[in-house]
């Protein structure tokens, strides 16, 4: 080897010995959904992001773990997980009970769960319910707190009226309806979505109050987290920004993503083409209550929305302490949240 060779070879072993030592470390953080079901409506907060290294490259490890909300909202109270993606539910109940809970993220903007019949049902009203056993995912599960006030709502008793039975998610609910185990479906909107791509229809029931709940799913972590992790936090919410601008400008690309980070979630048993069809009215189905709308901002919570969804639950009584609304969410990070280029991600989206 010349001189010559071997300097450059030395100079370059210092390049990457420098490299290596100055790579930032990456920050290890546990996101749980409060889901079982990682289908393709969850693309914008999960597989997106990944597609788009924005975690990565903001030296973020994230480790996604498919849960309940009940459980999840546990683990987050207890140090399991440093955030988790759910309904408010579970949160608002553990932070009245004392839990360091909060909201910093706003991810569904409306209410998008719905008790609902199949079209051809004797099911004309939700008086109707009585009597009736009525499907749900969970009772963990915030939407089972909604439909339980709902039923109320109607003038029925949501305890001796109904009868509530537990049938997951997917083709094991519709299964339960379709067998006449349950009369009515407790669920939202994705998976109606998904049921209908299997060719069944429904009529939908809902209140004025449950209507009026625009705080649909959030990102929750802990306050001492948050306060303790401002740059991360924000890094973490931005990157799910960016996932939904992506979603939102071509939801054909974020779905070819999604089944790249999870092949499992894409259908054996149909063509490409129906596959895509069927995943595209799912996608686009949850982009109608995820689209921030006019104004634009990602994760942004509206004034009075967090004292409505607290108003509903103790009217309810899904609620039993009293909880100062103010105190479950903040807007702290919406800054943060919203600092990048919508433009090029929606570009790259569409070249996608």
């Amino acid at each position: 080897m010349t001189k010559t060779k071997r300097t450059l070879t030395a100079i370059a072993a210092l390049l990457a010995s420098a490299a290596a030592t100055t790579a930032p470390a990456q920050e290890k953080i546990t996101f749980a959904l409060g889901t079982t079901v990682i289908d393709a409506s969850q693309a914008n907060n999960t597989s997106v992001p990944q597609h788009l290294n924005c975690w990565e490259d903001a030296g973020l490890d994230v480790e996604i773990q498919p849960s309940s909300s009940s459980a999840a909202v546990q683990a987050l109270v207890t140090g399991g997980v440093d955030f988790v993606l759910a309904g408010p539910a579970a949160s608002i109940v553990a932070a009245s009970k004392g839990a360091d809970v909060q909201a910093v993220y706003l991810n569904i903007r409306k209410n998008f769960v719905f008790l609902t019949v199949p079209e051809d049902s004797e099911i004309q009203s939700l008086e109707d319910f009585k009597g009736k056993n009525v499907g749900v995912y969970s009772y963990g599960a915030q939407q089972y707190r909604v439909f339980r006030g709902m039923i109320a709502e109607a003038g029925l008793d949501p305890e001796a009226d109904v009868t509530w039975l537990e049938t997951g998610a997917g083709a094991q609910a519709v299964a339960a309806l379709e067998s006449n185990r349950v009369d009515a479906w407790g669920t939202w909107d994705s998976q109606l979505a998904t049921a209908e791509n299997m060719g069944l229809k429904f009529r939908r029931f809902t209140t004025p109050e449950a209507e009026k709940l625009n705080w649909g799913s959030s990102v929750f972590t802990t306050k001492s987290y948050a306060e303790d992790h401002k740059e991360a936090v924000g890094a973490f919410l931005r990157c799910i920004a960016e996932g939904t601008a992506f979603t939102l400008a071509n939801p054909e690309a974020a779905i070819r993503a999604h089944w790249e980070i999870y092949p499992e979630s894409k259908p054996s048993n149909l063509s490409d083409e129906e596959a895509m069809a069927q995943a595209l009215n799912i996608v686009k189905t949850r982009m109608e209550f995820v689209d921030p709308g006019p104004d634009g901002v990602f994760g942004l919570m509206p004034e009075g929305s967090a004292a409505d969804t607290v108003k509903f639950m103790l009217d309810n009584d899904i609620l039993d302490d009293e909880v100062d609304p103010e105190s479950l969410y903040t807007n702290e990070f919406v800054e943060a949240t919203n600092e990048f280029d919508r433009k090029a991600i929606e570009d790259r989206a569409k070249s996608e």
